[in-house]
């Protein structure tokens, strides 16, 4: 279970997350929704290790996290992507998985040298690994190209698969959906349902209400940095509060 308790950050004088509280269990879908501006992205990097709050605690299964640096964070099996995707555009889409799954083989340049038997199977066993990755999430066909040519929506796809190769119990998703075309739209949400019945825990930031409202088991509704409601998807678009929120005036 992943549990954000009290959380305040501020920049300067700029508050933008103010006493941010949520808990989102294993095999469910959270959707964070709200304006730009909302704290929804620090939200994110405060849970992942990139930004260390000012007060507040993050805990994974009972185990505080959040003065750990993210790629221990990872390690424990909570990781995230980005808005903007960060592939290694000079290497190959096969190669950025490999290099995402490098932990699995766990060696060094000493050992690599001395035990170097051990090191080939463990890198044949990234490689299958990565392969199986391609197959997922139908980028088979692109396995051998520059990560940097493929299109936006592939390169989500590809920013997915990257995290799945490090095998996380929590997936931090941030707008997987903007700048996508329909078909790998509708792609990106077939995946986001299968790692939810995997059990995964899964957080998705996401200005596609429609999107979002469908995949999602509860719903956290950010305003100013602040969780204005948390609910169901039924609940929250009932919420006069929302509709509020976004316009910026109460409904008649």
């Amino acid at each position: 279970m992943l549990k954000v308790d009290g959380i305040h950050k501020s920049f300067g004088g700029l508050k933008v997350l103010q006493d941010v509280s949520l808990t989102a269990q294993p095999g469910t879908i959270t959707g964070i929704i709200g304006p730009n501006g909302a704290g929804k992205s620090t939200l994110f990097s405060v849970i992942s290790g990139f930004i260390r709050p000012d007060a507040g605690s993050v805990s994974l299964d009972g185990e505080r996290i959040d003065r750990l640096r993210p790629d221990v964070i990872a390690e424990r099996g909570l990781v995230r992507t980005f808005q903007v995707p960060r592939e290694f555009g000079d290497l190959s889409v096969l190669d950025n998985l490999r290099v995402a799954g490098s932990h699995m083989a766990d060696e060094g340049i000493v050992a690599a040298l001395l035990f170097w038997r051990r090191t080939a199977q463990a890198e044949a066993r990234v490689t299958a690994r990565a392969r199986e990755m391609l197959e997922r999430l139908n980028l088979t066909g692109v396995a051998g190209n520059a990560a940097r040519a493929l299109s936006g929506g592939q390169k989500k796809l590809l920013e997915l698969g990257r995290t799945l190769m490090v095998g996380p119990r929590v997936l931090l998703v941030d707008e997987p959906f903007a700048g996508v075309a329909p078909a790998l739209r509708d792609q990106l949400l077939t995946h986001l349902k299968t790692l939810r019945a995997e059990g995964i825990c899964v957080l998705v930031i996401e200005h596609d209400i429609e999107a979002v409202m469908e995949i999602s088991d509860r719903i956290c509704v950010m305003v100013e940095g602040t969780i204005l409601i948390e609910g169901t998807p039924g609940e929250v678009q009932r919420d006069p509060r929302v509709l509020s929120a976004y316009l910026g005036s109460a409904p008649a």
